[in-house]
């Protein structure tokens, strides 16, 4: 691991254990090991770190790639899978290498935006995310009419809404109880949702 990196992860540590991003260069110093010059050869200062953690483990995290969705079977399961992915991808983490642990994003994006670092930026691209999850659904929808699976008294935008909004849910749920079976609170929403919106 490079030494840039390695500030980085544990500095995103310390904020994990510390709760607050009140943290001294002195401290960041004693958890990497580094010597002050050595962390301000890669950073100006202790905002630089913090919004370079933000580019790294949040405004890259919070983007979706799309392409890797795997749409197979029926509309339902196609769905199904896709909201499923997204789930797993806000929920399942990325491992810190030099810490061996999965980052709870839910604390990060708390304690990061709340304290007021890239708040703009992040809120616009969780904007952006929302917008194109919702179109993303829009297709499938659309493609799920056409083959007769999804009903068509119910106009594609409230049909999407509904999923969007049950998706939305769960994924609030996950981040007020990170610890409880966030799959099995998906599969009980998502048949009730989808029950509402099969085609008839």
């Amino acid at each position: 691991m490079n030494t840039k990196d390695l500030i980085l992860e544990k500095t995103l540590k310390l904020i994990l254990e510390k709760g607050t991003i009140d943290i001294s260069i002195n401290e960041i110093r004693n958890c990497t090991g580094l010597t002050t010059g050595g962390i301000y050869y890669h950073f100006s200062d202790k905002n630089d770190i913090f919004e370079a953690i933000m580019q790294k483990y949040m405004i890259d995290y919070i983007k979706i790639n799309f392409d890797k969705i795997s749409l197979e079977g029926s509309s339902k399961e196609r769905i199904h899978d896709a909201l499923l992915y997204i789930l797993h991808h806000f929920t399942n983490g990325v491992e810190i290498e030099s810490i061996h642990e999965k980052i709870n994003y839910g604390s990060v994006l708390i304690l990061l935006t709340a304290t007021g670092y890239a708040d703009d930026e992040v809120s616009s691209i969780i904007s952006q995310t929302g917008k194109d999850i919702g179109i993303f659904l829009t297709d499938l929808v659309e493609d799920g009419k056409r083959k007769n699976e999804i009903r068509h008294d119910f106009s594609t935008e409230n049909i999407t809404e509904s999923l969007y909004i049950m998706y939305m849910g769960v994924q609030c749920f996950w981040l007020d109880f990170p610890n409880e079976d966030i799959d099995l609170l998906f599969e009980k929403n998502f048949d009730m949702t989808w029950k509402a919106i099969e085609y008839q």
